[in-house]
Formats: C-alpha cells, structure tokens, sequence
C-alpha cells in the first residue's frame, strides 16, 4: 500500500494543512510533508468522527493540535503531535483532569486509518467473517492482521491494543 492509493481512497475527505512556522520548526520532515502534501481525512473510526481543520493550535507548550473527535460524550478531544516525541496523541479533558493517550508511534501510519477504514467497508459492515456479534474474535484478529502488515509497532499503542481488545471482547 503506498501514499497514493490512500490518498485516492480518501480523495475529498483529505484536509491538507497550511504551510506553518510552528509545524516547520516542531515536527519531522516526513511529519510536514504529510501535512502540506497528502493531509488528513476526516473519517470515523471508534468512538466518533475525527475532523481536521487544515491548520494547528500549540498546547502547553509540547503539543500542536491537529483536530478533534466528535463524540457522543461531546468530551473535548484534541488529536495532537507531541513536539518532542512526534507521537500522535489523544488528549481528552475529563472531570478530573487531562488524560492524553497515544494513538501511533508518529503520524507515517496515516496508513493505519486506510486499513481500518477498508477493514470497516470491506469485512465489518458486510460480515464476511459471520455475524459479528458471533464472531468478534475473529474480526478483532483480521483488522490485527491488516494493521501487523504495516505497522507493527503501532498496532501495541494505547489506541490501537485497546480497541483490538474491546473489539475481541464484544464492546466494539
């Protein structure tokens, strides 16, 4: 899977960000050039729908807020790059506090969203694997499958390991 056929597959979902000093001088090369040549798609994926705005917004001072998630928790939900890690994080206010999350170990796995996505239109929605209430063990290890093919470190994140797990559970 390369760069292309993803963005042929978001097409008019993709959100390509402005050309900015704070991202130029706080993420990657390989970071900047996702940003200002491929973008972000807006999609759903678990819990709500991830909207990006096309620009950024620095957090205490470590993290450059790229979007949010809509809920049905309407929590406030930042989708961030930590500065110094180049992690992807979610950062979500809660009652008692702040919590921040990590999502992928930097944001080359843009990958990840297609594969969850094709996963979702291709085997979830149309339960090739059975009745997915039967069988959601078998669709937690298929969508595994899909993202180890890529990003196999990713796929061990906070994000991705707990909703692999919830989906084998039954949850998602």
């Amino acid at each position: 899977m390369n760069l292309t056929e993803i963005q042929e597959y978001f097409s008019s979902n993709l959100v390509i960000f402005k050309n900015n000093d704070i991202i130029n001088q706080s993420v990657s090369k390989e970071t900047v050039d996702i940003l200002y040549k491929i973008g972000l798609p807006n999609h759903n994926t678990f819990g709500g729908d991830y909207e990006f705005f096309g620009n950024v917004e620095l957090l205490d001072e470590k993290y450059l807020k790229l979007g949010t998630k809509n809920t049905f928790i309407n929590e406030p939900f930042g989708l961030c790059i930590h500065i110094e890690t180049q992690q992807i994080i979610g950062r979500t206010h809660y009652s008692e506090g702040i919590r921040t999350y990590t999502i992928n170990k930097n944001l080359k796995p843009i990958s990840n969203i297609h594969i969850f996505k094709r996963f979702s239109n291709e085997v979830k929605i149309p339960q090739t694997l059975g009745e997915y209430h039967l069988n959601h063990p078998k669709y937690a290890q298929e969508l595994k499958d899909r993202l180890m093919t890529i990003a196999k470190d990713d796929v061990n994140t906070d994000f991705w390991y707990s909703s692999i797990g919830e989906m084998e559970l039954g949850v998602l």
